[in-house]
């Protein structure tokens, strides 16, 4: 078995509760990945700029999927990206304000490959949490104005983080009858759902750059912690749900790190690979 491609998750999985990871320990691993010719790939709810940011001096010597799959870099340059159609934009916005109202939705994220956007009436608590997480965020006068204000960009992600009362599986069950046919919702974690293109998944993603590279299935191993992971934990025999995950998400996977998030288990798990893999 020779192993080319490794693909993790970010938040719970790669990074720390505190979203820090032991820069000293990948260093020494990322030098191995090189050495062995196996391709590093970053895959995140969050935004590209959030991953730059993460991982800023080896940008250019691996791959991003940001946004659950709605946008592809490979280094610094765009590979490809799912945008949303203006109709399907607006009537998710319609919806949200049906069913729910300010109390509900701490965060609202409309993001473009580049770029989120964000209503200025956000409090600067909940601004900070975004700007960890998508990095470059403008705020705007009206976030339901977004698409007539900003008619030419393409817009790739919508990102709802609901407070706590708010149960996300009545949300599921709430949005799927409304939303139309051409968008998938996801939940990312931390109480937060991501709407985008059907098509823009991880494992979508994936399978994309599993084409461009002409690769089997049995070179990729995948990491992750929580249900928009799956996709991506399916699409190999090498793939490893965290310690931290659970149940239902380590059941679904081949393997089970030994150690959890908060300890190395992507990085340490990545070590015993390479062992192996000479």
């Amino acid at each position: 078995m020779s192993i080319k491609l490794i693909a993790t998750d970010m938040d719970g999985t790669f990074l720390r509760d505190d979203h820090t990871y032991n820069h000293s320990l990948f260093n020494k691993v990322f030098r191995q990945l090189e050495r062995h010719n196996i391709f590093f790939v970053a895959a995140s709810g969050s935004s590209y700029p959030r991953l730059q940011r993460e991982f800023k001096d080896y940008t250019t010597k691996m791959g991003f999927i940001s946004q659950n799959g709605s946008v592809i870099h490979l280094g610094n340059k765009l590979f490809k990206s799912f945008p949303i159609n203006q109709e399907a934009l607006a009537r998710v916005i319609h919806v949200l304000d049906r069913f729910y109202g300010p109390n509900d939705i701490n965060q609202l994220v409309i993001s473009t490959s580049e770029k989120s956007y964000v209503d200025q009436g956000m409090s600067p608590h909940d601004f900070e949490i975004v700007k960890l997480f998508y990095e470059n965020v403008e705020r705007v006068p009206d976030i339901r104005k977004i698409f007539s204000q900003k008619s030419n960009d393409d817009f790739t992600k919508i990102s709802i983080n609901f407070a706590n009362h708010i149960n996300l599986k009545k949300v599921a069950a709430t949005l799927d009858g409304y939303l139309p046919p051409s968008l998938i919702m996801e939940n990312s974690g931390f109480n937060t759902d991501l709407i985008g293109n059907a098509v823009a998944t991880k494992q979508n993603a994936l399978s994309i750059l599993q084409k461009h590279l002409h690769l089997k299935p049995d070179e990729i191993v995948t990491f992750g912690d929580n249900e928009n992971d799956l996709g991506m934990l399916a699409m190999t025999s090498q793939s490893y749900a965290m310690k931290n995950a659970q149940p239902i998400i380590q059941m679904q996977a081949a393997h089970t790190t030994r150690a959890d998030n908060n300890h190395d288990g992507v990085l340490q798990t990545i070590n015993d690979i390479i062992k192996n893999n000479r």
